[in-house]
């Protein structure tokens, strides 16, 4: 893999609505149109986003909605649709194949749920909570909720989860 397709995902269909037509690169504010400039673009601006939100955690109560306004709060100068779900149909990357996107609100219900149901992981014993915690953080992968930053939004989101359990 090439420094340029890094954080190339593509859709089934083979047609994505989030890019430049006739290219993999994403819509971004700054109208880059060449991968390698929004990657540096994008590394420069969600390290200081995410820095930031080391020391100031979004509130929120893990949920769909709080893993949402992080990833906003991460990707929101770059894109418009940052803390959106996704849309298109399977989201591919590698060999990865993510959640339909039709599916990623009732089955995040499911997840979230069952993270409640386990009182956030509160009390737990050392191995029990990472044996949980790694449940979660594969659901959540799964789920792939955005079209881009998913990586990134859940280190925060379970690193959050984890200071608070």
């Amino acid at each position: 893999m090439s420094d340029t397709d890094e954080y190339e995902y593509q859709y089934d269909d083979d047609v994505d609505s989030y890019c430049y037509p006739g290219s993999h690169v994403l819509i971004n504010k700054f109208n880059l149109h060449k991968q390698e400039m929004l990657n540096i673009a994008e590394r420069q601006i969600t390290a200081l986003k995410i820095a930031e939100l080391e020391r100031h955690p979004v509130k929120g109560v893990f949920d769909l909605m709080h893993i949402q306004a992080i990833h906003e709060f991460i990707f929101g100068d770059i894109y418009d649709w940052a803390g959106q779900i996704r849309g298109g149909d399977f989201l591919i990357k590698n060999e990865s194949i993510f959640c339909r996107s039709m599916h990623i609100e009732n089955y995040a219900k499911e997840i979230y749920k069952k993270l409640s149901d386990d009182n956030f992981l509160v009390g737990l014993n050392k191995s029990r909570f990472i044996r949980k915690l790694a449940y979660f953080m594969g659901e959540i992968n799964a789920l792939h909720p955005f079209r881009e930053g998913n990586g990134r939004t859940a280190r925060l989101y379970f690193k959050q989860l984890s200071a608070n359990a």
